[in-house]
């Protein structure tokens, strides 16, 4: 009987340090994945931005592009004449503006549900609710926009904190384009920094926020129905 206790034990003793050593290679791993997570954001971005270079080269360019059109046979007796006038027993063609294009509505705006508690360094911010989204542009699981259409686009972005500080980037592609300081550290009140940007865009491009890339944000980032940490964007012309 003491040898069967003894053999339990000394199983059990091993189960328990197989499982203690597991736990530790998963908190490794986690470790791990953390810090490549950057990295693999940052080939993300380089592989949208090489699409658009390849996409850009091997697809003829609409604004260059010349459009040829069967004319049709028209008997000259009825043609009107506001496009078609005699002079000195001449034909003169008058040519007529087309209708201007009219722009298609595109624009997103998204605000984090909750804190996020302690981001790190080159941390993609991800605004979860969306309240518009016409376009369908804006990725509230990646906290990325996405342009539809090539064109002049807006961006503002919103950031609140309490008795911290923190730098934060909005990147497009994988190019900062404008950064913010949120400076509340000297302060038992929340505190609030706002960016806005104009950036040319072509469709496939990629905007986000994140924090800086080189400066360790220190504390949290506070959104609640009191006060919202948010991101929004709308195109202000196609190109």
């Amino acid at each position: 009987m003491e040898n069967f206790v003894t053999k339990q034990e000394n199983r059990i003793a091993y189960l328990e340090e197989t499982v203690l050593r597991q736990n530790t290679e998963i908190l490794n791993l986690n470790v791990e994945v953390s810090r490549l997570r950057p990295e693999i954001l940052t080939l993300e971005n380089s592989l949208y931005s090489l699409k658009n270079i390849l996409r850009r080269k091997t697809l003829p360019n609409p604004r260059t592009m010349v459009k040829f059109v069967a004319k049709p046979e028209i008997k000259q007796d009825y043609v009107s004449s506001s496009v078609y006038q005699r002079e000195n027993g001449k034909g003169k063609r008058i040519l007529l503006q087309g209708t201007p294009t009219v722009n298609s509505p595109i624009g997103f705006y998204a605000f984090l549900s909750q804190n996020e508690n302690n981001p790190g360094v080159h941390h993609t911010i991800i605004f979860d609710v969306k309240m518009t989204n016409v376009g369908d542009g804006y990725n509230s699981f990646s906290g990325m926009f996405t342009a539809p259409k090539d064109g002049l686009y807006a961006f503002a972005v919103s950031i609140m904190m309490n008795h911290e500080f923190a730098s934060y980037e909005l990147v497009k592609n994988n190019a900062v384009q404008g950064s913010m300081f949120v400076d509340a550290e000297h302060s038992g009140e929340n505190r609030s920094s706002s960016m806005t940007a104009v950036l040319a865009l072509f469709h496939g491009d990629v905007v986000f926020v994140r924090t800086s890339s080189t400066y360790i944000p220190h504390g949290s980032i506070h959104s609640s129905k009191n006060g919202r940490s948010s991101f929004a964007g709308w195109l202000i012309q196609l190109n």
